[in-house]
């Protein structure tokens, strides 16, 4: 950290004038999709065709863009300093989008990696549960689980209903895989042996032994995530769901990677 303190000074500038002009961000995203000419920019902005000219020429001094017969071209330098800059925008609308829920919960326990890439979240909705319907994310949480072709899910928690879910999708041949910690695991040992038994040669589950401090389900259709509130108390009222692409893929590798630090349970585990 202290080595970006030191390198700031040589890019204050170049900062500066990104950030100091929104008609050059959304320039340089505009032509991040495809090359345009000052008219269909002009079209699109719905600006004069000199204020154009004069942002695109701020721009080429920069070597952001360049222009060529067919228009204006983002450079590489620009492409890659305006895929930073979708992604910067992503996140900030996927912390404002549900911005309560962000600052009372912790993501010590979400690896810097996908904390990264938390822009793959700017599509979601926030699930809350209220005095006059207390099971509303559980709910919504469950009818949109019955339908999946996949599910795979990291939990930290132990719901009853989460077992019958998970007999009735192994039931009809559903792609399960989950990772449990070994309370979890325990848990549904002595309390439903016999359906763990029924479902162990159906599913693939892998037991955990730290605690992370998220649970999630990723199915081939959406995204759910909960968090552990600053008490470090897990809150079942409050969830995120996507159904976005690239917080589906996000969730994917966040599941990967705890398959990876866990160990595969075996019929000896039962």
């Amino acid at each position: 950290m202290d080595n970006v303190f030191k390198i700031f000074d040589e890019v204050e500038e170049e900062l500066k004038f990104i950030a100091s002009s929104g008609l050059r961000m959304k320039m340089m995203i505009s032509l991040f999709e495809k090359p345009k000419t000052s008219t269909e920019l002009k079209s699109e902005f719905k600006i004069g065709a000199s204020t154009i000219i004069h942002t695109a020429r701020d721009l080429e001094k920069e070597k952001i863009l360049k222009e060529e017969i067919d228009g204006y071209h983002l450079t590489t330098i620009g492409k890659i300093i305006t895929y930073k800059l979708i992604e910067m925008i992503k996140t900030l609308r996927a912390l404002k989008k549900s911005q309560e829920f962000w600052l009372t919960h912790i993501i010590d326990d979400v690896p810097e990696k996908f904390l990264r890439e938390m822009y793959k979240l700017y599509e979601h909705d926030a699930m809350r549960s209220s005095m006059r319907n207390v099971f509303k994310t559980l709910s919504i949480y469950l009818e949109l689980s019955r339908k999946a072709k996949k599910f795979w899910g990291v939990s930290p928690i132990f719901v009853d209903v989460f077992v019958t879910l998970i007999k009735k999708l192994a039931d009809r041949n559903a792609d399960v895989k989950l990772v449990l910690t070994e309370e979890v695991f325990g848990e549904i040992k002595n309390k439903h042996r016999d359906v763990l038994k029924n479902v162990f040669s159906k599913i693939e589950l892998w037991i955990i032994q730290e605690e992370p401090k998220v649970a999630f389900t990723v199915t081939d259709s959406f995204l759910s995530v909960g968090l552990f509130e600053e008490n470090g108390v897990y809150d079942p009222t409050y969830d995120i769901i996507s159904r976005d692409e690239e917080a589906i893929e996000w969730g994917r590798e966040l599941f990967e990677y705890y398959k990876s630090k866990a160990r595969k349970a075996t019929l000896e585990d039962i």
